[in-house]
């Protein structure tokens, strides 16, 4: 029984992540830098609009049965797989970087053209992005499992931030 949680192991794990991140090397950001398996004890100082896009319905596209079970559940999951789906391929043809994923929010970054002279580019960049996103995902719902569409709220922030690795794999 490995698996049960244990005091002991449990603060030992603290401790050495702790202690991964007790010295944290900032560096600039470069074109093209891989920000996949970035060190827990290393950061990337880049310029770049954060988008921010987040489902406001997502109990109305959960509640699509009256009652919670395994077809409401089916089809929320179809919908959040072409809901997914679909942004990653706005992103990967935009040119922009998913950060992270969070059930119905999405976290992603424009960090072309580089360059703190380039802010304006970017965040025009990030506004035809979330426009793109919101028209795709307004077309998501599916009238015969009573699906509605995805209602979305946009948020657009701009500037220098740090790029770290979050603990969890790829983010």
């Amino acid at each position: 029984m490995a698996n049960n949680w244990k005091y002991d192991r449990a603060r030992k794990s603290i401790d050495d992540r702790i202690s991964d991140v007790e010295t944290v090397t900032i560096v600039d950001y470069t074109r093209e830098t891989d920000l996949t398996s970035i060190p827990t004890n290393k950061a990337y100082r880049m310029d770049a609009a954060h988008l921010y896009v987040e489902i406001l319905n997502f109990a109305d596209i959960l509640a699509t049965t009256g009652i919670d079970g395994i077809t409401a559940h089916r089809r929320a999951l179809r919908f959040l797989n072409l809901h997914q789906r679909a942004v990653h391929r706005i992103l990967s043809r935009t040119d922009t970087r998913r950060v992270d994923f969070h059930n119905q929010r999405l976290h992603s970054i424009v960090a072309k053209p580089y360059g703190t002279a380039q802010e304006a580019t970017r965040v025009h960049r990030a506004v035809a992005i979330a426009q793109l996103v919101t028209e795709v995902l307004a077309e998501t719902g599916d009238e015969s499992s009573h699906v509605p569409s995805a209602q979305v709220r946009v948020g657009i922030d701009t500037g220098l931030a740090l790029a770290v690795n979050n603990g969890r794999n790829g983010y």
